[in-house]
């Protein structure tokens, strides 16, 4: 008989200690910066499910030893009685849990998740107690009936689970989707603050925070409760793109280092970029048009810089003729509407091209330069 190349390892929730302390855990490690260790690529998915038995499941190959891995896929199925909108903002808990672990730094959102690990978390009872800790977490939420958190060690059904990842954050992005006039607030999430002190970024229904989080996101996880850092701001009355009562609140937030935001602007009052955005978008004086860089670009773009430099000069800050973007914002009705829009955008990095691909007409695709891998 062959031996299966994946072990499917479970723990049974009725085994799993509801004081269970067997990792360093708190706010004091919130923010940590882990300095050597190692990196793993990651994704956060919390998906409606149907059928499923409950507990923790480590998915890892036979082969593979604890200390030779460098992917951890993060899924978690809920009770079909939960909402799309909770599910989906229930995955901004998982970033909220790992990060007061110490020696593990988590970072991004859904599918561009890096987790950063000191060489002391090196072990198999060390994901035992990541996966353990999850499930408590999401089991203390009132609306969570039932629960399943499976960490993906191994590389095909990482690679599987991300996809379909990916599937369904895109599916959902057109399912939450709403107008800024058809809502009274947006929210201003704080999750940087460890980081960056009297930091703030907006969301609202056509301009998605620079990691990626939806204004839906944010309102369903208010509503559940479920952490502390998106704020409701009443947006008051509205001039261009920048709204009065935006303003107040970040003018409060940022101590008065932030008067004005224009939600939709680049060259005037743009709003402020946190850690984790997935893209740049940045003018170009020579060509008096915008470029738009992804993350994992590693090259110059056109204005000579990389998105590295570009993100040390924007990070917490407010810099006319940069702002961070997420992908999800390419597809807003307003996307740089005080700009021109799609008219002024002359060059995007490969991956941001393919994805443009998917929507843009080919007579503004044809206007839009990129560079071959």
């Amino acid at each position: 008989m062959d031996v299966p190349a994946v072990i499917n390892r479970y723990i049974d929730p009725s085994k799993i200690d509801v004081d269970e302390k067997c990792l360093e855990y708190g706010e004091v490690y919130l923010g940590e910066r882990v300095e050597g260790g190692y990196e793993l690529r990651g994704f956060e998915l919390v998906e409606r499910e149907r059928d499923f038995s409950e507990g923790v499941e480590i998915v890892i190959s036979k082969n593979l030893k604890f200390d030779n891995f460098d992917v951890l896929g993060i899924h978690i199925l809920v009770d079909t009685s939960l909402s799309e909108e909770a599910a989906s903002a229930m995955g901004s808990l998982i970033g909220e849990v790992l990060s007061k672990i110490k020696g593990l730094e988590y970072k991004f959102r859904k599918e561009n998740v890096v987790i950063k690990l000191s060489d002391e978390l090196k072990s198999e009872s060390v994901f035992e107690c990541i996966g353990k800790m999850i499930f408590l977490s999401f089991k203390k939420i009132p609306a969570v009936s039932r629960l399943r958190v499976r960490l993906i060690l191994e590389k095909e059904e990482f690679e599987k689970i991300r996809k379909k990842s990916r599937e369904i954050h895109l599916r959902r992005n057109e399912l939450f989707k709403k107008k800024d006039e058809e809502v009274d607030r947006f929210f201003v999430c704080t999750s940087c603050q460890c980081y960056l002190p009297s930091h703030g970024c907006v969301i609202s229904p056509e301009r998605p925070s620079p990691c990626g989080t939806t204004w839906v996101e944010a309102k369903a996880a208010e509503e559940l409760g479920i952490v502390q850092y998106y704020r409701a701001a009443l947006k008051g009355r509205r001039k261009n793109s920048e709204y009065e009562g935006i303003n107040n609140t970040l003018r409060k937030l940022s101590e008065g280092k932030i008067e004005r935001v224009s939600l939709h602007s680049v060259l005037k009052n743009p709003p402020p970029t946190g850690l984790y955005s997935e893209l740049i978008i940045f003018y170009d004086p020579e060509r008096d048009a915008f470029g738009i860089i992804d993350r994992n670009f590693k090259e110059r773009t056109p204005i000579g810089l990389t998105f590295s430099e570009m993100e040390r000069i924007i990070i917490g800050q407010q810099v006319e003729g940069f702002t961070g973007s997420s992908f999800s914002y390419l597809k807003s009705e307003r996307f740089l509407a005080d700009e021109g829009g799609w008219e002024r955008v002359y060059w995007a990095s490969p991956k941001v091209y393919d994805y443009l691909k998917t929507f843009l007409p080919s007579e503004i695709l044809s206007g839009i330069e990129t560079i071959q891998e």
